[in-house]
């Protein structure tokens, strides 16, 4: 039995049964609110009483009744009491946003319950990309006594959002130093105990082939050889990391290119057979990655199909998980990402493993990074409404042809800055109960002061750039450009949804210019519309992130708008004087802006994450929003811009991620 007791003088006491004791103290720490306490059973039980029993037979799930100074909460197993728990502190008003920075209400007012929840979905779990410079890297893969506290708290938020699965790529600097895989193992070992202990299934990202490793990732063959040197290879590297109790292992093949079919198949099966001799209780998943160029699609029985898709003809104990990149979901266009005009063959693919009972994951976005969102930055809740038409989309075909449901969903997560906690937290939710993500979000805000404002911005926002950046193809412009996207460009390498460079439009037709001024008059009424939603006020500073990031979103596209007019002027024989200078005045807008936002990180060590130089395993050695902080891409448009209107010859930085 566990009980939750608070009093009028706001003070709550929460009274656990020994074997739940621990995993609930930290549980209560991480709420950062001295009126909260954990005791013993027989501890002082005052105020407010709320009862919890772990003795559901269904795993996972939850009631919550009763009200006023009385209320019982009933789990099934740890998991479930944690959920009935957090369900029961929401009530009273707490809110679980961002995983360091817990909201608390000011006045603890005693509330009425009744609830009764069971998952939708079997699993429901976040990947932390630790192949990019983020939050979950300094947390889950570099050892010291802080960052096993920032695992511990990313842990529990994940709970506390109704979460069961955490996992994280492995990084290749533990293949040969013995030194750093032994400070690794001890760190790891700890992360997953602690996951463990609170409920967590928890996963390690391995790659398969050294030849498309562009990341620094852990991989599992360095080079091809004879089937005897591969396996023996293969379980070099999966034996290494055995010593962890990994619950899976996902497995990937890399971004842009290909291997023989025969070759995949033989090495992914070698992959299977290591993985059931060195963790014969964990299971295998494979990421079927997105790409349509010609090298990426592969003849093979009797059909041309996407490379990735060869899993599906290895050993039938892989589970495949269906990927998508970016706010792309699988039933909506895809705007040309990866050569994609929409994820159909995934789409396919997915509903098919469904409707023959096979499992099958999804494995979606909630932020890109890479010269497209938080790096621009731009705030995206469009995130949140494309992972919900997504699920509504499968939840009706399912009705609709009698298919299996869909049991995994692990949302690739890459950072949580600029309000990109709440596409992890809405969609982990969602997962679990299928509310409208319009009221997903809105709880979100509504613990903090003016948050019912700042939600209905939001869902209002979402609305807006699912019209103008989906429906009106418009994100190709919004996102940035580095030296590295420019160069892929030339060689058939596409990532973002492709535009024409500021170089190719000055040197266009007139009747080009044309559709690409008709575009920009898109880009332009995007940022009056989102100019027009209601003005947000207050201090608190979850209201504050989100008023930066539409002020941040206004000026970008403000800035794009005119910075490609001139170019446009230019080369129609106009003055681009005007426009050159709206475009430094939104750039000056949005310096204002971004600076408000490193002083107002949720992190409490987030100016690391705009640090130009930060020590880690990754392949970028700085923060993911150093070039949001810089402003990198606009200024690289803005000289690009004067280059072309002006003839100017500035160099242009780079600015590659």
């Amino acid at each position: 039995m566990l009980l939750l007791l608070a009093c009028a003088d706001e003070r709550v006491t929460v009274v656990a049964e020994p074997d739940q004791l621990d995993v609930l103290t930290s549980f209560v720490a991480n709420l950062g609110d001295s009126r909260v306490t954990v005791t013993g059973p027989d501890g002082p039980a005052r105020g407010l009483v709320i009862t919890l029993h772990d003795d559901l037979a269904e795993p996972e799930r939850w009631t919550v009744t009763g009200g006023g100074r009385a209320v019982d909460v009933h789990g099934g197993g740890i998991l479930g009491v944690q959920y009935g728990l957090s369900d029961a502190l929401e009530g009273l008003g707490y809110r679980f946003l961002h995983p360091y920075d817990t909201v608390i209400p000011e006045a603890i007012e005693p509330v009425d319950f009744d609830l009764d929840v069971t998952p939708l979905m079997r699993r429901r779990g976040l990947h932390l990309h630790t192949l990019h410079p983020i939050e979950g890297l300094a947390a889950v893969w570099m050892p010291s006594d802080a960052s096993r506290d920032e695992a511990a708290r990313i842990g529990d938020w994940v709970v506390k959002n109704r979460g069961n699965h955490v996992q994280w790529p492995g990084l290749d600097d533990i293949t040969d130093d013995d030194t750093a895989f032994a400070a690794w193992d001890e760190h790891t070992l700890a992360v997953v105990d602690d996951f463990h202990a609170r409920g967590l299934t928890v996963g390690l990202g391995v790659q398969l082939f050294g030849s498309s490793n562009l990341q620094e990732a852990y991989d599992l063959l360095d080079e091809t050889g004879t089937p005897e040197a591969q396996a023996s290879a293969i379980g070099d590297r999966i034996e290494r990391i055995a010593d962890v109790p990994w619950d899976v292992i996902n497995l990937s093949f890399g971004e842009f290119f290909g291997e023989d079919p025969d070759a995949f198949i033989a090495s992914t099966n070698q992959v299977a057979d290591a993985v059931k001799i060195a963790l014969p209780d964990a299971e295998l998943t494979a990421t079927i990655h997105v790409g349509n160029s010609p090298d990426q699609r592969v003849d093979y029985d009797n059909q041309n199909l996407q490379y990735y898709f060869l899993v599906q003809y290895a050993d039938p104990a892989i589970v495949p998980w269906v990927h998508t990149v970016m706010f792309y979901d699988l039933f909506e266009g895809a705007d040309g990402a990866y050569l994609h005009d929409e994820f159909d063959e995934h789409r396919a693919f997915l509903l098919d493993r469904l409707r023959e009972g096979k499992p099958v994951g999804y494995f979606p976005e909630s932020a890109y990074w890479v010269a497209f969102d938080n790096s621009v930055p731009q705030f995206l809740p469009l995130y949140v409404k494309t992972r919900a038409y997504d699920l509504a989309q499968i939840d009706a075909a399912v009705r609709a042809d009698g298919l299996s449901p869909l049991e995994d969903h692990v949302l690739f997560s890459s950072g949580w800055e600029w309000g990109y906690w709440l596409n992890d937290r809405a969609t982990l939710r969602m997962c679990a109960e299928r509310d409208p993500w319009e009221d997903v979000v809105r709880n979100a805000y509504a613990g903090v002061p003016d948050g019912a404002a700042a939600g209905d911005v939001v869902v209002a926002l979402a609305e807006l750039q699912h019209d103008f950046l989906m429906d009106q193809d418009l994100a190709r412009w919004m996102s940035g450009r580095d030296a590295v996207i420019d160069f892929g460009d030339t060689i058939g390498i596409i990532s973002q949804p492709d535009r024409p460079t500021l170089k190719e439009i000055a040197s266009m037709n007139a009747d080009d210019r044309t559709i690409v001024r008709t575009q920009i008059a898109g880009v332009a009424a995007y940022a009056d519309a989102m100019a027009a939603l209601p003005a947000l006020t207050g201090d608190d500073r979850y209201v504050a992130e989100v008023r930066d990031g539409l002020a941040a979103d206004v000026a970008r596209a403000r800035f794009v708008a005119a910075n490609t007019t001139a170019v446009l002027d230019a080369a129609d024989g106009l003055d681009p004087a005007s426009s050159l200078d709206a475009a430094g005045q939104a750039l000056a807008d949005g310096e204002t802006v971004v600076a408000r936002r490193a002083a107002g990180f949720h992190d409490p060590n987030g100016a690391r994450w705009v640090a130009p130089a930060w020590e880690n395993p990754t392949t970028y050695d700085y923060g993911y929003l150093l070039r949001a902080d810089e402003l990198c891409f606009w200024r690289r448009e803005l000289v690009q811009a004067r280059n072309e209107a002006l003839d100017a010859g500035d160099e242009v930085p780079h600015c590659a991620l």
